[in-house]
């Protein structure tokens, strides 16, 4: 796929940088005394460098003391899914307010990822992002391109799997 070719993933090195860089600003304008929590910084710069090098999208999580909401619905569903693996069936399907949170948090990551895919739609770059791949790319055989239900759940996909190894429940 072009965009991940290796002159495409080069150029995606400023944007690396610039999220690094927003980072270590952070705990500088926190100042020396402040703990660093590393398990949520690295969430927020993973996260926050995946958005922009593949849909130059930004969480700009480096700007507030919360977590953006695409990530808090993240983390809710990360936690929810890990404790599935644990109990039975039934149990789960009994644990009504859980099973709420877990969908209203996989509507939040549903509706953000959409809106992005809109956005961009309305607002079109040139930018050889990811995102612009899967909406303009065509299939060489078909010459159908993809619909915007499989773009997000692609979108979701990268997110998730590019933060699944850095996720530590704290």
């Amino acid at each position: 796929m072009p965009a991940f070719a290796p002159f495409s993933i080069q150029s995606m090195f400023p944007d690396m940088k610039d999220i690094a860089n927003q980072l270590i600003l952070s705990w500088a304008r926190k100042g020396a005394e402040h703990r660093i929590l590393a398990t949520e910084d690295y969430t927020r710069l993973t996260l926050d460098t995946i958005a922009l090098c593949t849909m130059s999208f930004r969480f700009n999580s480096f700007y507030t003391d919360g977590l953006h909401p695409f990530v808090q619905a993240l983390m809710t569903v990360f936690t929810e899914n890990t404790a599935r693996t644990t109990r039975p069936g039934f149990i789960t399907k009994l644990r009504y307010n859980a099973n709420k949170e877990f969908a209203e948090a996989r509507g939040v990551m549903r509706k953000i990822s959409q809106d992005i895919i809109t956005n961009r739609r309305a607002n079109p770059t040139d930018k050889p992002d990811v995102l612009n791949t899967m909406i303009h790319g065509k299939d060489h055989k078909t010459g159908q391109v993809m619909r915007d239900e499989l773009i997000l759940e692609q979108m979701l996909t990268f997110l998730i799997a590019g933060e699944y190894p850095c996720y530590i429940p704290v």
